[in-house]
């Protein structure tokens, strides 16, 4: 699914160069499945309807869907990420790699390498009460100025390796984070599974 921006306001929000034609731009499958989510519908609704924007959907997972997926989301300033099936999606990662500023639509949503990534600073949350207000999401993202705009893209580029897969692997990558990852949250799962082993009574007072 993606939103795409007509000329008068690629002109109020020019990014990159002034042939980018995407507004906002989500990928999903197709339009109407139940595995959209009930957000992703609701936001269809409400954006169908709004000017300066086409909203649509598709299921095409050849090369040729996934390559122009993967244009639409580099040619595109915002990325569109409502909550789905499950906490987190790939969808969030393949935006980040390709330096589109996503715009997530979720109350709860399980972030990677949060503890070292501050997400506030490239990315741009929405409630998903305030997301079902008509005309919040496209205000909020026109009210977003040039130089904050370019901010969060730098920022987008500085740090869209560590979620690109590399072989061999390098340092600072997907496989490196992942790693990291795992040593910093192994000796918390430890404790839980040592105190277990001798508390009758779940005490959660460490937590």
């Amino acid at each position: 699914m993606y939103m795409l921006l007509n000329r008068f306001l690629m002109m109020t929000l020019q990014t990159r160069s002034s042939l980018a034609p995407h507004f906002s731009f989500s990928e999903g499958g197709q339009l109407g499945k139940m595995y959209d989510g009930r957000d992703r519908l609701t936001l269809q609704k409400i954006l169908a309807g709004e000017r300066d924007v086409v909203f649509q959907g598709s299921e095409d997972v050849t090369n040729i869907g996934i390559q122009n997926s993967t244009k639409g989301m580099r040619l595109s300033k915002f990325c569109l990420h409502p909550a789905g099936d499950t906490p987190s999606s790939c969808r969030l990662f393949d935006a980040i790699v390709s330096h589109c500023v996503p715009v997530i639509v979720s109350d709860k949503i399980e972030l990677p390498y949060e503890d070292e990534i501050d997400y506030s600073e490239f990315s741009i949350f929405v409630s998903r009460e305030d997301a079902k207000k008509e005309g919040y999401i496209v205000n909020q993202l026109r009210n977003v100025s040039k130089t904050r705009w370019l901010e969060m893209w730098r920022l987008l580029k500085n740090i869209s390796h560590r979620f690109e897969f590399q072989y061999p692997p390098k340092k600072g990558d997907a496989v490196s984070m992942l790693w990291r990852q795992v040593r910093h949250k192994l000796p918390a799962a430890n404790l839980d599974v040592h105190r277990s082993k001798r508390l009758k009574v779940p005490d959660p007072w460490w937590r």
